[in-house]
């Protein structure tokens, strides 16, 4: 396939640094170009400074590159989301790519929950992100969620590829990695082990966030006695906690994952 530039001609870059100062996190470095914005931040939460990140086009292009970096400095606290749905065109050819780069200090905090990624009919999605956590009081929260498409208009499934790799390292040692490949062409989407029957899929990480076996079972509990969801919590090899759930509702299983992590913030 041709590896076409975007209608820029160039990456699309956001850049976003969060210190403390006077006692207060704050962002001590932004740069963007098109079609990123940032919103000014806001303090809903005590101590956590959440920022929105715009997105001035309709959505993700043929052979567009992006390349998102955040560091969070030490002691400061920063929630990041997006502005609305990733919303992934149609590609007659080529793909689209981000790359991700995130670097959490000593003592911060990062909640990464952007909105839930949409890929339409004919789409070729590849993205890579790569956290680095400095010492283990080094917060990291992860929340994705990834539609099967605009079920509505007959797209269910209906991408060409959708690639999503997720590394993250402490002190440079690997404490969790997922590789999501998807490829409807040839995978029975629908199938044991995929979506069954479902339409949305949530990916919820917490890093260096304690939790009790009582958070366990409770947050078993709520997944088993959920209505339209199926999912499951389980601790990786270094005792975080990885969930993972499907839904037939972005808004429901959104919801549901951002209760588990409330006292997060």
């Amino acid at each position: 396939m041709e590896d076409r530039e975007n209608s820029f001609g160039k990456t699309s870059r956001l850049y976003l640094e969060a210190s403390v100062k006077d006692g207060k996190t704050v962002l001590s470095d932004v740069s963007f170009t098109a079609p990123y914005k940032v919103m000014r931040p806001f303090y809903e939460k005590k101590g956590v400074m959440s920022v929105t990140a715009l997105a001035a086009s309709a959505g993700i292009m043929a052979g567009d590159r992006q390349d998102f970096r955040i560091h969070v400095h030490a002691g400061a606290r920063m929630a990041l989301t997006s502005q609305s749905y990733e919303k992934i065109h149609r590609m007659e050819e080529g793909y689209a790519s981000r790359k991700t780069s995130i670097q959490v200090e000593a003592g911060a905090a990062l909640f990464y929950t952007p909105l839930p990624t949409m890929p339409f009919q004919g789409s070729d999605y590849r993205s890579q992100l790569d956290a680095e956590l400095f010492g283990d009081d080094a917060q990291f929260v992860l929340l994705e969620i990834l539609s099967c498409g605009r079920a509505a208009h007959g797209e269910r499934f209906g991408y060409r590829r959708f690639q999503n790799r997720v590394t993250i390292r402490q002190d440079g040692k690997i404490i969790y990695r997922d590789n999501t490949r998807y490829e409807p062409g040839w995978m029975d989407m629908n199938g044991p082990g995929m979506y069954e029957g479902y339409t949305h899929l949530g990916n919820l990480v917490l890093c260096n966030v304690p939790r009790s076996d009582e958070w366990i079972d409770q947050t078993r509990k709520l997944l088993d006695e959920a209505d339209g969801v199926e999912g499951g919590v389980t601790r990786t090899a270094r005792g975080d906690v990885a969930v993972r759930a499907l839904g037939g509702s972005a808004q429901r299983l959104s919801g549901l994952l951002e209760e588990m992590i409330e006292d997060c913030f």
